[in-house]
Order: structure tokens, then sequence, then C-alpha cells
């Protein structure tokens, strides 16, 4: 077992039984986007620092910048499009075309989309958008696709499942309101958070709160 000089780290380590092995270990700091003053915190001993990191197959980038992510999604969703091209020159009908379509590169684009998908830029958001038309007309696709209506739809029905009390996620929801009187009919009861920054109320779980009211 590595020991960590940072006894907060090894300490939170032995009370949740795992076992840090320092060289797979990066340490990340996030911080706000266009902070106007940044002061770094030095860097855990032994640890290396990164300014990005892959988790669970999304890229995270210490300024909540989505371009390296995107970039990375586009490039295998077009490595896709070649295969896409040799089945449509072999013969399969469009039918066909659309579910494998929709199997091996939107499927790619919607991964874990509900989580990242609200801090996507404008930039970034026309990129994706340009590649599902290009998608289109190829003829992929009976219609083009929109990220935003994407994204919305996923969040969607993520948030309906949530709510669920056997949902993993269900107990990162706010308690629920207590209402003394008749109000208009509300897509949910919860109490809505108090949110002084963007990042904040941009992520997953306070989006779909105001969003979905």
């Amino acid at each position: 077992m590595f020991v960590i000089v940072d006894p907060n780290l090894s300490n939170w380590a032995l009370a949740n039984k795992m076992i840090i092995n320092q060289d797979k270990t990066k340490e990340i700091v996030f911080r706000r986007p266009c902070a106007r003053r940044l002061h770094m915190f030095p860097s855990v001993d032994c640890v290396e620092l990164v300014q990005h990191a892959k988790l669970l197959g999304v890229i995270l980038q210490d300024n909540f910048s989505l371009e390296m992510h995107i970039n990375y999604v586009l490039s295998l969703c077009s490595q896709r499009i070649y295969l896409m091209k040799r089945l449509r020159d072999q013969g399969l009908d469009q039918r066909h075309l659309e579910l494998v379509f929709q199997a091996i590169v939107v499927t790619r684009i919607l991964y874990a989309i509900p989580a990242w998908g609200s801090f996507l830029s404008k930039e970034l958001t026309g990129r994706i958008n340009a590649f599902l038309k290009r998608s289109h007309r190829y003829g992929f696709v009976a219609r083009i696709e929109d990220v935003t209506n994407m994204f919305d739809k996923a969040s969607r029905d993520l948030f309906a499942k949530v709510q669920g009390c056997q949902h993993c996620l269900h107990n990162i929801l706010p308690p629920h309101t207590q209402y003394n009187h008749e109000l208009r009919e509300r897509g949910h009861t919860f109490v809505l958070p108090h949110c002084v920054y963007n990042l904040f109320r941009f992520s997953f779980v306070n989006r779909c709160l105001f969003k979905y009211l």
C-alpha cells in the first residue's frame, strides 16, 4: 500500500477501505472559468497536478470547459462515419442505416450528457449540430437532430427516473415542500436550492429542479 503524505487523504482512504496507488492518482483543482483572482494551493506531495482528467469516459477540465471532451467525442464519431459510409455503399437500406447510426454514433454523443450538457458553449453546440447535419446529408438519418433537444430529452427522462425512491441518485434530491394552501400544479414539489453562481445552477439536479418546475 502506498502512503500519501497528506493525512486527510490517507485517513479518508483508510476509512473507506481503499488503497491509493500514487502512480495512478492525479490531482485536479476545479476553478471558475473566468476567475479574476486565482490562488492555486500546493499540490499533494507525490501526486501529479493535472489540468484535465478522464472520469468514466468524460474528460473534465479544471476550468469546466468541455472543449477537450467534445473534441474526443467528435473524433470517435467521425471514425465511425467511415463505417457508416461503407455500409451505405454496400446497399444497406435507410431504416437499418439509421438503426446503426443511432447505436454507434448517437449513443456516443448522448453518453452522460445530462451531467455535462448544461456546460456546452454555443461554439461547441454548433460543432455537434454541424456534425449531425452532415450525417443527415450523408443519408444516415431521416431528419436533422439537434443536440439541445437531445440533451433536454435525456435530462427529462433521467430526472423522472431519479424521482423514484429506488434510484441510486434519489438521495441527492432536496426535500419536498410542505404547502398549507392550494397553488397551481407544479412539475415537482421539491424545495428549490439557492443558486448564486451559474455553475451551481447548471448542475444536473439544480437545472432540472428549475426547468421542470
